[in-house]
């Protein structure tokens, strides 16, 4: 009797501080059924099953195909909020002696009390002097935001190449509103601090097709994370695929329907598909 259980190996890739390295191969049974939807759908990604499922597994466990995922210099950085508010001190320092320190910076009361909290040692003051209240937004979720931004920035200019009616070739309909960054939601600590690093982002001369959103706000009102990595899902192996088979810079209208498609809520144009 044929076993209605079917073996699919798949190999995980984990980083450490931008380092790839291979693990053990996993062995995952599963139903018959469900192996043929997993082939079906690797073959309409145009992927094979083991990237269709280790992309899959990435994405539960919010991690979007790691092997690929830009990285950052030679390791990430880590700094306590003492080390965070040291740095700011010396910073400000840096700026009060050429006469470059904004007034907003600077709070001599503040600095008055912090003097006596550490001339006396009243360890219970302590926290009220370190930028506790504004988590870091680790190494992992800037290069998520680059990631992010630079699927946008291909989509744009392969619009774009398009011409004159790009969105419309896509298919899919409201495809300008898919296609376009939209920014993060503010009431979700972790998308606002992304929303705040684009500002700074944009700010310092980098992805600055952002600046007219960044001029309007980067509040999307609504959450957004989710829509984004499911569209990267999509976006990845496509643009590698591009990548790899000569260097193109940009999509076609077929590639960016695929990606739009995977943000939920995304549909077809029917109406354009049938002329």
């Amino acid at each position: 009797m044929v076993s209605c259980i079917r073996s699919v190996r798949t190999c995980i890739q984990v980083i450490f501080l931008g380092k790839v390295r291979l693990m053990q191969t996993i062995t995952l049974r599963v139903p018959d059924e469900l192996r043929t939807l997993i082939a079906e759908a690797a073959e309409a990604n145009g992927q094979s099953q083991s990237d269709y499922m280790r992309q899959a597994i990435e994405i539960h466990v919010k991690r979007v195909d790691s092997k690929y995922d830009r990285q950052p210099g030679e390791k990430s950085i880590a700094l306590t909020a003492y080390e965070r508010a040291s740095l700011i001190l010396q910073h400000q320092a840096l700026l009060a002696a050429q006469g470059q320190l904004p007034k907003e910076s600077y709070d001599s009361k503040w600095h008055e009390r912090a003097i006596e909290v550490f001339e006396r040692g009243y360890e219970g003051e302590y926290p009220q002097l370190f930028p506790s209240s504004t988590e870091a937004l680790d190494a992992y979720d800037c290069e998520l935001v680059w990631d992010i931004l630079d699927m946008f920035r291909v989509i744009h200019f392969s619009v774009e190449a398009l011409g004159e009616n790009g969105w419309d070739a896509i298919g899919v309909e409201n495809a300008e509103w898919f296609g376009k960054f939209q920014g993060f939601d503010y009431q979700r600590e972790r998308e606002s601090q992304m929303a705040g690093y684009i500002e700074y982002l944009v700010k310092s001369g980098r992805w600055t097709e952002q600046e007219e959103l960044v001029k309007e706000g980067t509040n999307s009102h609504s959450q957004m994370l989710p829509t984004y990595q499911a569209m990267l899902g999509a976006f990845k192996p496509i643009w590698r695929e591009a990548v790899r088979g000569g260097g193109r810079s940009h999509l076609s209208a077929h590639d960016l329907q695929k990606i739009l498609l995977a943000a939920p809520g995304a549909r077809r144009d029917e109406t354009r598909s049938r002329t």
